[in-house]
């Protein structure tokens, strides 16, 4: 498991555009993914989690993140969470209890500092009357586990089949 997690969750400032954030991006599921991988190398790799299932959680976490848009930062992690309690078809309660348990979790909040977790909620605030339109605007939730039909389509396509709009910053 990587003990530089923490590291992954940067502030907004010090995080770049990427292809796959683009409302129209030509970059397919795999290439989004191969581009959210490479821009963000201390994410745990998947493959060497605490367990499969944790890792297919975060495989899932991460498609999620390519899919609507967000990045790592903490301010994006807050908001990636909310869309997926809207747009995803994963139960919430399963959505935090499967990974709550996991040594990954107890490593990721016992890296989170306050002030920090609190600037990032506080960035996040303005963004959610939007994020909660657009979500129920979608014609309908993404997958959480069955999105494997969709990693040689553009995320463009994807995002107009789901009428997923990305969030602005």
């Amino acid at each position: 498991m990587d003990t530089t997690l923490s590291s992954t969750l940067t502030s907004t400032s010090e995080f770049k555009s990427l292809r796959y954030q683009e409302q129209n991006s030509p970059l397919t599921l795999r290439q989004g993914l191969a581009e959210y991988y490479s821009s963000n190398p201390n994410l745990i790799n998947t493959d060497e989690a605490s367990t499969a299932e944790i890792g297919a959680y975060i495989r899932n976490h991460d498609v999620t993140h390519v899919v609507f848009g967000t990045t790592t930062t903490l301010a994006d992690e807050f908001l990636q969470d909310m869309w997926t309690f809207l747009g995803v078809d994963i139960n919430k309660k399963n959505y935090i209890f499967d990974f709550l348990p996991s040594e990954e979790s107890k490593q990721l909040f016992g890296s989170l500092k306050l002030g920090e977790s609190i600037k990032a909620i506080a960035l996040t605030i303005p963004l959610l009357p939007k994020l909660i339109w657009r979500s129920q605007k979608m014609s309908k939730k993404w997958s959480w586990q069955n999105w494997e039909s969709y990693l040689d389509i553009p995320l463009g396509e994807i995002r107009q089949e789901f009428k997923i709009l990305v969030l602005e910053k």
